[in-house]
């Protein structure tokens, strides 16, 4: 029993070194954006904002025609490597939807990539954020 003991308290020792090793390396707050949160950019985070979620999605409610289909491989891509792989089918907002929208940072640019519309930094094709099957 005090083995067992033992055992289990040098494991958790071991994981808590391993996490506080892993937030202890430089660079770790720059994430590669899987959708869930942006990596740092300066001035802070960008992400779609909930107004933004709203509209993208009222718009694709009312208006159909701009659903791609991309083979379940490219699209798991998108959030595993959070990164545009190259030479992937991408389209711009309609022009109805975008002049809607606020303005992104200059270096960033929203598009819709199968049913997924996405905020991309255009230089690197870092993804910063993803709204899921909102693309009819």
């Amino acid at each position: 029993m005090a083995r067992s003991a033992a055992v289990i308290a040098i494991a958790v020792s071991c994981a808590a070194m391993m996490v506080a090793s892993a937030l202890a390396k430089p660079g770790n707050d720059k994430g590669q954006g899987h959708g869930n949160a942006a990596p740092a950019i300066p001035g802070g985070s960008f992400v779609f904002s909930g107004t933004e979620r709203q509209l993208i999605s009222n718009y694709f409610l009312r208006n159909g025609g701009y659903y791609s289909e991309l083979p379940p491989g490219i699209r798991r891509q998108l959030v595993t490597k959070g990164r545009l792989p190259p030479g992937i089918a991408k389209k711009a907002l309609p022009p109805g939807l975008a002049g809607g929208l606020p303005s992104v940072p200059s270096g960033f640019e929203r598009m819709i990539v199968g049913p997924d519309v996405l905020l991309v930094e255009i230089a690197t094709g870092i993804i910063f954020d993803i709204i899921r099957d909102v693309v009819r």
